[in-house]
């Protein structure tokens, strides 16, 4: 299994195809696990495509602190940037679901000169209380409690599983996070941003992801109806195809798909 070194710790990931570099950015509680169906049809597609955990998720390395700090997105980033140097990677391709989405966005504000484009997945750049708060709620009186949920959740994460949760949970719920807002870095974004929305998202509204869009210079939103916030896993296929689609229109899709 490869594993690549990030200052002491390890992060687990897995790779497949040839051709342009897709990675893949797993949401607050995901892991590389989720990608598969989605990284065997971009692969399928054409390009080289690379998933892996973050600290403290599926297979890497646990965090050394109990909880996520206030800026555990921005230091996200900055391992998504590390994993990149670590692997010699430049001019990639980033798609990510919900935290995965956000940490692609920062990503490219930081460094544009590395992203060729971005696919966000249901993405979030502040805190929406309006659906949140209801959305946790919510959670804890039903998916937290449900058996399948926590058996998920093992086969992601292993002995890390109710950790991963609890950072979550607490995190999104700590009212200190509350006035929380990575708006001002959108308007550093350059690259072509596809933006993916669920219509049932229960986290956050379309409206959020439509602002987003508004503050965005080169973006294309696609709006999924009867859907909910885990688009890849949900309608893998009409995920991986809108994205090859998007790429393809961007003139970034591989040599042989653009003689088509």
């Amino acid at each position: 299994m490869p594993y690549a070194a990030i200052g002491k710790a390890r992060l687990y990931y897995e790779t497949q195809g040839q051709g342009p570099t897709i990675i893949l950015l797993h949401n607050a509680t995901g892991s590389t696990r989720d990608w598969r169906r989605v990284a065997s049809l971009l692969t399928a597609g054409g390009y080289r495509v690379i998933a892996y955990d973050r600290r403290g998720f599926g297979r890497s390395d646990p965090l050394p602190q109990p909880d996520w700090p206030l800026d555990y997105l921005h230091a996200s980033r900055d391992e998504l940037i590390a994993f990149m140097d670590a692997l010699g990677l430049d001019q990639v391709i980033l798609a990510g679901n919900s935290d995965g989405a956000t940490i692609a966005l920062l990503a490219a504000a930081a460094q544009p000169h590395r992203i060729h484009a971005v696919a966000a997945e249901s993405p979030h750049m502040w805190y929406v209380p309006e659906t949140l708060i209801p959305a946790f709620e919510d959670f804890e009186k039903n998916l937290g409690r449900d058996p399948r949920f926590w058996r998920a959740m093992r086969w992601s994460h292993g002995d890390q599983a109710e950790e991963v949760v609890r950072r979550w949970r607490d995190r999104w719920t700590d009212p200190a996070f509350f006035s929380w807002s990575e708006r001002n870095a959108l308007s550093q974004v350059t690259c072509p941003v596809l933006v993916m929305h669920g219509d049932q998202d229960p986290f956050f509204p379309l409206a959020h992801s439509q602002e987003i869009v508004a503050l965005l210079s080169d973006v294309r939103l696609a709006v999924f109806e009867g859907v909910g916030h885990v688009l890849h896993l949900e309608i893998a296929n009409g995920y991986a195809q809108t994205i090859l689609d998007f790429l393809k229109r961007r003139s970034l899709a591989p040599p042989d798909d653009e003689s088509d």
